[in-house]
């Protein structure tokens, strides 16, 4: 009764508390495409990815009712770094829906329009040059803040306290009337937060590095990525094994010696220990290294690296440049690639699932394999040429001694001038499962066997890779199939051996195998790139970072007449492959177990202007 009584009355206070309009609740990830668009048209720099910011203590005072109801301030503001934009996970703060979405791109302008010529300004007076320049610059929006001004002006509520009432009289002025001046100085974090401005203190951008967790073993492969509408604070803490086991404590405590067990019990045993709940509630998790088993899993925005194979080392002493973006140079030799090989491979014929999808791929792709021309003015063929037959009459009648013989005209096959380089990406990514047998490198294994049967058909001249990474002085690139190698039991056993690697240092791939691809003399040159996710590695290759190489090494590419195309199966290819590729470069598959099926077919459409 008790509890039940406890329930109702908690669910009460905190309704009444309440200050937000969940029936009215916009999220960031519904119109997030809608959101970037508006970015990069108000100029905002394209490389940046649009997240959801993290939730933050503010340390405003609250009002009775909330301080009964336990609500704290916690604000979700907009604010930008050099890798990305970070924009509320979702807007509830109207009691109207559209408007509460019109405050997504309001922000969006606003952050576009942020530049450092303000930074040295206090809060009140950087904020106000920020709504005037975005208004000076899109006179159309002063409307728009004029809403959302008095929406939220409408919400505040005054302090008590005479100092802080003075504080709160001065924002409301700064807000209502931008172009006010004002030279009292606020704290910022002692007020209600501003969301129509941006962050007043932005977080410190953490250099996040990801280490190896080799003794973490899964019991399970069962996964569940959480979703949700912040981005969690983290922090990484030490693992002490003395505190697990037998505490000490004096024995004259214990009644006797059989009450006693000494149990190391690190981990639970049930399966589901609400482990998503507390993620999702809490706001920083600590992350630490760990021995033992564990019964469930959950997904989060991590690529960790997996175990030491058994590889052999072909080449070393291989380097490649890599573009710092933050100094805005090509930094020479930068990445050292290592040409691998499986010890694991052996020859190996076409898997039985595969045979018949094989079959129907070489039938489809021989007859596209050559393609037909007519051969004219030839001195027999199987109709007549018209054109010559005119000229010919033309010449005779105007005196010309000399009349062609050539009146015909016969159709004629020849090879396509093509050569293909497929580089799969082998990132530790790709050991995840997208079913209960199969994982995304078996997938990516499959379509590479399907690939090589339909590209073999074509009698295309091409070549099949894969990499992975561990920092810039270990890219490891696997040499599948070489141009000019024939499609043989040894090239599929290297196939079947691929296994998920490290991480993902794309541009330095991208770059050697544009080195392969340059000494063909092909006509035309395509770079086909099979990938899961973003770029990333352990020494500061993520985030934007990362990108900008990967989109320089693309434009190197490019600029050697080498056509490059990405095929992912990362849902999310969508935000940022535009900005690497072009809009019409890259495809995303939905569905990872339908990439096999569609690997030959996207090749298809590719090549059949060729």
């Amino acid at each position: 009764m008790e509890e039940a009584v406890g329930k109702l009355w908690h669910r009460w206070i905190t309704r009444a508390a309440q200050i937000e309009h969940p029936d009215k609740r916009v999220e960031l990830k519904q119109i997030q495409k809608k959101i970037a668009l508006y970015f990069h048209a108000f100029g905002g720099d394209p490389a940046l990815a649009i997240k959801p910011a993290s939730r933050q203590q503010w340390l405003a005072r609250r009002s009775l009712l909330e301080k009964i109801a336990g609500l704290e301030w916690q604000a979700q503001l907009c604010w930008r770094d050099a890798d990305s934009l970070y924009m509320p996970g979702s807007i509830a703060l109207f009691d109207d829906a559209e408007l509460n979405s019109a405050l997504y791109f309001w922000l969006a302008a606003l952050a576009a329009n942020d530049t450092q010529q303000w930074d040295h300004l206090p809060w009140l007076q950087r904020s106000q040059q920020q709504v005037l320049s975005t208004l000076l610059r899109w006179p159309g929006l002063t409307r728009l803040y004029r809403r959302l001004a008095s929406a939220h002006l409408a919400q505040r509520h005054w302090q008590k306290q005479a100092q802080l009432n003075q504080s709160e009289r001065t924002l409301r002025q700064a807000i209502e009337h931008p172009s006010a001046r004002v030279s009292e100085d606020i704290d910022p974090r002692q007020l209600e937060p501003v969301p129509i401005w941006l962050h007043p203190v932005p977080p410190a951008a953490a250099h996040r590095t990801t280490q190896p967790h080799p003794d973490i073993t899964p019991a399970t492969s069962e996964v569940t990525e959480i979703e949700g509408d912040h981005q969690r604070q983290a922090k990484r803490v030490e693992h002490n094994k003395s505190d697990q086991g037998l505490l000490a404590f004096r024995l004259e405590s214990l009644f006797s010696w059989a009450e006693f067990a000494n149990v190391d019990r690190p981990h639970e045993d049930d399966e589901d220990l609400g482990a998503e709940k507390a993620a999702n509630d809490l706001d920083e998790l600590a992350v630490s290294n760990q021995h033992g088993q564990v019964k469930k899993r959950l997904k989060f925005d991590l690529d960790l690296p997996g175990s030491d194979y058994d590889d052999v080392t072909l080449a070393t002493g291989i380097t490649t440049p890599e573009w710092d973006y933050r100094q805005q140079r090509l930094r020479e030799d930068h990445c050292h690639i290592e040409l691998m090989r499986t010890q694991q491979e052996t020859n190996a014929a076409l898997p039985r699932h595969l045979r018949k999808p094989a079959r129907q791929v070489r039938g489809f792709f021989e007859m596209l394999a050559l393609n037909k021309t007519w051969l004219r003015q030839q001195p027999q063929g199987s109709e007549l040429d018209l054109d010559a037959y005119l000229d010919t009459v033309t010449r005779w009648r105007l005196g010309h001694k000399e009349v062609s013989t050539g009146l015909f005209k016969e159709m004629r096959r020849h090879h396509r001038d093509l050569s293909c380089l497929l580089l799969a990406d082998l990132s530790l990514s790709t050991d995840a499962a997208v079913s209960d047998e199969h994982k995304v490198i078996d997938v990516i294994r499959d379509g590479l066997f399907l690939m090589s049967e339909a590209m073999d058909a074509t009698g295309d001249r091409f070549a099949m890779a894969g990499f992975s990474s561990k920092h810039r002085h270990q890219v490891r690139y696997y040499p599948l199939k070489a141009f000019g190698e024939t499609l043989s039991p040894q090239v599929r056993g290297r196939i079947q051996a691929v296994k998920p690697g490290f991480y993902t240092r794309m541009g330095a791939a991208i770059r050697y195998a544009t080195r392969a691809l340059e000494k063909e003399h092909s006509s035309h040159r395509l770079l086909l790139l099979l990938s899961d996710g973003k770029p990333n590695d352990v020494d500061r290759y993520d985030g934007r970072y990362g990108i900008e190489d990967t989109r320089a090494a693309i434009q190197e590419a490019s600029a050697k007449g080498i056509l490059p195309f990405c095929i992912t199966i990362d849902n999310r290819g969508n935000e940022y492959l535009p900005y690497l590729f072009g809009h019409k470069q890259f495809i995303v598959i939905r569905n990872a177990k339908q990439l096999p099926q569609k690997l030959p077919l996207i090749y298809a459409r590719l090549t059949e202007s060729l």
